[in-house]
């Protein structure tokens, strides 16, 4: 069943208000958002990204210390305020992300000051895989922060 995983994924995207887990939203879908000051991180041509992507962000600050601290790393862009790391669709499931990370559903990041720079790609991969690891990314941000990482509960069922 190869294709039923696609389905689902482009129903999530239509779900979430997302572009579909290819490249980037249409050209005048992606304008309206640049006009409102949004725009999608998009992933070099070489790196495909099978399950989608998301975008956890930082303060430019702790860039360097989390990057440093991550046994691998994936494609990371930045600006002049924010570092974002591309995470796998829906990292956000199961984590309690510190409020000092921003996280950003299909890559769709506030662009920042008046200008609306698009961040920059500033680290590629040394293999064809654009993601970091959403879980390492988690606890290496909660150490720099002095942090004790929290893990969201699973919902259970009623006995009965």
């Amino acid at each position: 069943m190869p294709g039923r995983g696609a389905g689902l994924l482009a129903r999530l995207h239509l779900v979430r208000g997302l572009p579909g887990p290819d490249r980037g939203a249409p050209p005048a879908e992606a304008h309206a958002e640049r006009r409102r000051g949004r725009l999608r991180l998009c992933l070099p041509s070489g790196l495909p990204a099978p399950m989608g992507y998301d975008a956890v962000g930082v303060a430019a600050p702790l860039g360097p210390r989390i990057r440093r601290g991550l046994p691998r790393t994936g494609c990371v862009f930045a600006d002049a305020e924010r570092w974002w790391w591309i995470v796998p669709e829906q990292a956000d499931i199961g984590i309690a992300w510190p409020d000092a990370a921003d996280y950003a559903a299909g890559g769709v990041v506030t662009a920042p000051g008046a200008v609306r720079m698009r961040p920059r790609l500033t680290h590629w991969p040394s293999d064809d895989v654009p993601y970091t690891h959403p879980i390492m990314l988690y606890i290496v941000l909660c150490n720099v922060l002095g942090l004790r990482p929290e893990w969201e509960q699973a919902a259970t069922a009623p006995a009965g």
